[in-house]
């Protein structure tokens, strides 16, 4: 079993307020001793020029809590060049490593640099894959991440309050392809609409269905958590990806 958890939260006034609620909240979720944790896209004000700086209360939490940290996506600065980074911190309090986003939207194209590469994060009893927000949209980044090896997909998301029913699709659409727990955070505000989802399955062996199970989050600041027994997806997803014919789709 891993213990996954989400961070549902508003955005707040400047670095400070916002470092110190999400602290809160993070000790408030590690009460259920999750395994791993992921907060949503773009909570943070302000573009980062120093993680292990700016974030040392964070990084300090994950080691108190012995909890993974995918400190949600944000601005992030690194040798000159803007990127929407997703730093992952371990239990340790080291940096396991960054996704960067593959599809930046709207205007985020012209000011930060797409990432391309799809990064594997390995959380010692599982490994898990990153997309950011938009990539959620684009089906070959969840399948590439579930044919590298991921048993888990995250998406830190920020979502626009009409947005939230297709992203609800995209979301659980990426978690049944796949054969793959799904966890996407929002932040929640005047504008963004929170709902965060969390999809893993119901599996019928005779039918060969697997139903997704769901954790809808609500309209305000909220932390929540599900029990994932990865090995019980593990076989349904290695049942179907063994009928994907990609042979045929190397266009793709």
């Amino acid at each position: 079993m891993v213990k996954v958890a989400l961070l549902q939260l508003r955005s707040q006034k400047n670095r400070a307020e916002s470092i110190e609620h999400v602290i809160r909240m993070l000790r408030t979720v590690g009460a259920a001793e999750p395994d791993i944790v992921c907060l949503p896209e773009l909570w943070y004000p302000k573009a980062v020029n120093s993680f292990e700086q700016e974030f040392k209360q964070i990084i300090d939490m994950a080691k108190e809590q012995n909890m993974i940290v995918i400190s949600g996506a944000f601005l992030e600065r690194i040798d000159s060049t803007l990127y929407i980074s997703a730093p992952v911190i371990s239990r340790d309090g080291t940096i396991l490593g960054r996704q960067f986003k593959i599809h930046p939207f709207g205007n985020q194209r012209n000011a930060v640099k797409s990432g391309t590469t799809m990064e594997m994060f390995d959380g010692g009893s599982f490994k898990f894959g990153i997309g950011i927000c938009y990539d959620v949209v684009f089906p070959e980044v969840s399948r590439a991440l579930a044919r590298k090896g991921a048993e888990i997909v995250f998406f830190p998301s920020k979502i626009s309050k009409k947005g939230i029913e297709p992203w609800h699709m995209y979301v659980q659409v990426r978690a049944l392809e796949n054969r793959i727990p799904v966890a996407a955070p929002n932040v929640c505000d005047d504008m963004y609409g929170g709902r965060s989802i969390l999809v893993a399955f119901d599996y019928d062996k005779k039918t060969d269905i697997a139903v997704p199970r769901r954790i809808i989050g609500s309209i305000k600041d909220q932390t929540f958590a599900l029990d994932i027994d990865l090995d019980h997806v593990r076989k349904i997803r290695e049942a179907r990806l063994k009928d994907l014919k990609s042979n045929l789709y190397v266009s793709l």
